[in-house]
C-alpha cells in the first residue's frame, strides 16, 4: 500500500521530471507527429506507466500545455507585473522570443501559437487551453503598458495590450521559420517605439 492509502506499488520516476520531456516533445512535434511510440523512448516508461501516470496521449497533450503555462506563460506574467521600468519589462518580453531562438537555438517557437494551429480548431480542450494562456500574457501585457502609459483610457490600453501580444506571438512565429536576429529585433524596436509616444504624450 502506498504511503496515501491506494493499492499498488509506489511510482519509480518523477512525474515532474517526465511531464517535462512531454513537454518538449509534443512542443518540437505537435500532437499528430508525436506518437505514443515516441513518448516511450523519451521518457523510458511504458505505456502502462505513463497511461497510469498522466492518462492519453489527448490527456498527456493537455498537462503538457497546462505545464508550459505554468513555465512559460507564468514566468513572462512574472517578468511584465514585476518591478522596475515598464518599458523595459516589456523589451524582455519581446527580446525573449529572440533570445530563445539565436541565443539559446531553440526554434520551437511558442507552444501556445503551435497548439492553436495543431489542434485549438478541433479539440475545444485545447483551444480553451491556448485562450487562457493568451488572455493570461495580454492581462499582464496590460499591467506593465498601464505603468508605462497611465494616462491612457481603458480602450487604448487594450489596443496597445493586444498589439504587443501580436507581436510577441509573431516574433515566435518568425523563430520557428528561422528568419534572421536583425529582423525580429527591427519587428520588436517598432513594437516598442510605439509605445515610447503614448508614454511620453499627455
Amino acid at each position: 500500500m502506498r504511503e496515501d492509502g491506494s493499492l499498488g506499488r509506489p511510482r519509480e520516476f518523477d512525474e515532474d521530471e517526465i511531464l517535462l520531456k512531454i513537454m518538449d516533445l509534443f512542443w518540437d512535434r505537435g500532437f499528430a507527429d508525436t506518437s505514443l511510440s515516441d513518448i516511450m523512448r523519451v521518457t523510458d516508461l511504458r505505456k502502462g506507466s505513463l497511461y497510469a501516470a498522466f492518462g492519453d496521449k489527448h490527456a498527456m497533450y493537455l498537462k503538457a500545455i497546462a505545464r508550459y503555462e505554468a513555465l512559460v506563460v507564468d514566468g513572462a506574467s512574472d517578468i511584465l507585473r514585476g518591478p522596475g521600468d515598464p518599458l523595459a519589462r516589456l523589451k524582455a518580453f519581446l527580446t525573449a522570443p529572440v533570445d530563445a531562438a539565436w541565443t539559446a537555438g531553440d526554434m520551437r517557437g511558442c507552444f501556445l501559437c503551435n497548439a492553436s494551429a495543431d489542434r485549438a480548431e478541433q479539440d475545444a480542450e485545447t483551444r480553451a487551453l491556448v485562450a487562457r494562456g493568451f488572455d493570461k500574457l495580454e492581462r499582464a501585457v496590460g499591467a506593465a503598458v498601464a505603468d508605462l502609459a497611465p494616462q491612457l483610457d481603458a480602450g487604448a490600453r487594450k489596443a496597445a495590450s493586444t498589439h504587443m501580444l501580436s507581436v510577441y506571438v509573431g516574433l515566435r512565429v518568425m523563430a520557428r521559420s528561422r528568419l534572421d536576429r536583425e529582423r525580429m529585433e527591427g519587428a520588436r524596436d517598432a513594437a516598442l517605439a510605439s509605445l515610447a509616444g503614448p508614454a511620453t504624450a499627455g
